[in-house]
């Protein structure tokens, strides 16, 4: 019984710091005709939903790099009380006939996690997501919307909320990223 409550406390406090929802993942799909090429560089975090790996930093800023065996380096770095956060993962399309389908880790002992991208156009926005259902009774999601720079236009805005909401990804969940006052 002392494990069940344990168990249970953690997941709760797991919970505050994560989008969980009932049901199945919803399905979405993919952009098809996705060009890494096109996507690499630099992208400033705008949107997301809680992430607790992300903490509580600003300035989120993704980096994008072909590796000479075809996988993506990917440097996260953010600002968290006054320190410079990197994180460095690894990144590779597991099925080239879906490029957009990516997964991503940031440790070896850690699993690859879905990085899925909906939708870009390469110059302005992207949205990526995330999710994993949980024994088909819930499931933790996970998106972001990224820009080019550190500010994104409202018309793109616009259009990925209601991409997301014709999905059925609640907008309610996206947190606004704080990208000012960034060196």
């Amino acid at each position: 019984m002392l494990l069940y409550f344990v168990t249970l406390s953690c997941l709760l406090v797991a919970a505050k710091t994560q989008v969980f929802s009932l049901g199945k993942c919803p399905t979405v799909k993919t952009q098809e005709s996705f060009d890494i090429n096109k996507y690499l560089g630099d992208w400033y975090e705008i949107y997301k939903f809680e992430a607790s790996f992300e903490g509580k930093q600003k300035c989120i800023r993704a980096n994008y790099q072909m590796k000479s065996d075809g996988h993506i380096r990917v440097e996260n770095t953010g600002i968290e009380d006054g320190k410079t956060i990197t994180a460095t993962g690894d990144g590779f399309a597991p099925d080239k006939n879906v490029p957009a389908k990516l997964e991503v880790k940031f440790s070896d002992k850690a699993p690859y996690g879905k990085y899925w991208v909906l939708d870009t156009d390469y110059d302005h926005y992207t949205f990526i997501y995330s999710c994993t259902d949980l024994a088909g009774l819930s499931h933790i999601e996970f998106a972001w919307i990224l820009s080019r720079e550190r500010t994104l236009d409202d018309q793109y805005k616009t259009k990925l909320f209601d991409l997301a909401t014709s999905y059925g990804i609640k907008t309610s969940n996206f947190l606004t990223e704080e990208q000012t006052g960034c060196a």
